[in-house]
């Protein structure tokens, strides 16, 4: 059957797969009755990247089983599509309105010379800590932008550290406050930077790193420059937190020319086995020991206090 919708065109989605074929509930629809495989932006977590870049639209890849999503299935059919002699069909499927109701966006093809682009976010809005990479798939549209996506960032393809404003690291912040460790550990990051400005007059800076080809930004919640010291916090003194917390420090320290070295803001002081481990490590210990006070275990020495 001939392609007979226009941009702006509603139609129920049970009627629509009836004439072009392919499955009704998956975001990527693949059809095997027509040339087509059709897309359906949803406004749910599973489209949580998609939206219009200004020269992009960005359209997230399917998976949900919290592992790293793969060019199978769906995403294979998006990659292929030209390939394969299929075009993409792009729809709005709303939350609210008509229920069924979705909206013919356009044709997009994938863009070849960067197809897609690397995300990271939960596989289960459930367990918001278990983060795994996503597709994002890269799209031209074929005629007129496509009205009602929202704004997204476009992906850079090189790697960039740019220095942000506490502001804009709170707005990130605030973004993770459903969490309870994340917001814990940004509110003792917010105790620690008080301390150091007002006691150690200290200068100190935030930081958003883009790693290249991914549309997840990097975030350095504090560069303390008067110590040349990277800080991550972390809620708990639990080991699996501090494992993933050094693994931080040594990824973000890379994108520094100055080599800074590292800390661990911990809400409390650590065990003697964690401080060895620290200190093998090459790393610091802060911690508060009071309402507005803290100290720290300089790696050089056995203890060290502020």
């Amino acid at each position: 059957m001939d392609w007979d919708l226009a941009p702006g065109t509603h139609v129920s989605r049970a009627n629509l797969h009836h004439r072009f074929g392919g499955r009704i509930h998956p975001r990527i629809s693949p059809s095997k009755s027509s040339p087509n495989v059709l897309l359906f932006t949803t406004g749910t977590a599973g489209s949580r990247f998609d939206g219009w870049t200004g020269q992009h639209v960005h359209f997230s890849g399917e998976g949900a089983d919290g592992t790293d999503q793969r060019l199978t299935q769906g995403n294979k059919s998006v990659l292929r599509h030209m390939t394969e002699g299929r075009a993409l069909r792009l729809f709005r499927q709303p939350q609210t309105g008509p229920t069924g109701t979705v909206e013919y966006l356009g044709e997009c093809r994938i863009d070849g010379d960067q197809p897609f682009v690397w995300a990271e976010a939960p596989g289960d809005p459930r367990r918001p800590l278990e983060v795994r990479r996503a597709l994002v798939f890269q799209l031209l549209p074929l005629g007129e932008p496509p009205r009602g996506l929202p704004a997204a960032a476009p992906a850079r393809l090189e790697r960039t550290v740019t220095a942000i404003s506490a502001a804009a690291l709170a707005d990130h912040l605030s973004r993770e406050a459903e969490i309870p460790s994340r917001q814990a550990a940004g509110n003792l990051m917010i105790r620690y930077a008080a301390f150091l400005r007002w006691t150690e007059f200290a200068s100190m800076a935030h930081y958003r790193i883009t790693t290249g080809h991914s549309v997840t930004p990097l975030y350095v919640e504090l560069l303390n420059l008067t110590r040349n010291e990277l800080v991550v916090p972390l809620a708990s003194c639990a080991r699996p937190g501090v494992w993933e917390a050094l693994g931080k420090l040594r990824d973000q320290a890379r994108y520094f020319e100055t080599g800074p070295r590292g800390a661990l803001l911990l809400p409390s002081a650590p065990d003697p086995d964690l401080a060895e481990l620290l200190r093998g490590q090459g790393v610091a210990a802060v911690w508060p020991c009071g309402p507005l006070d803290f100290t720290r275990a300089d790696p050089r020495t056995a203890d060290a206090g502020l």
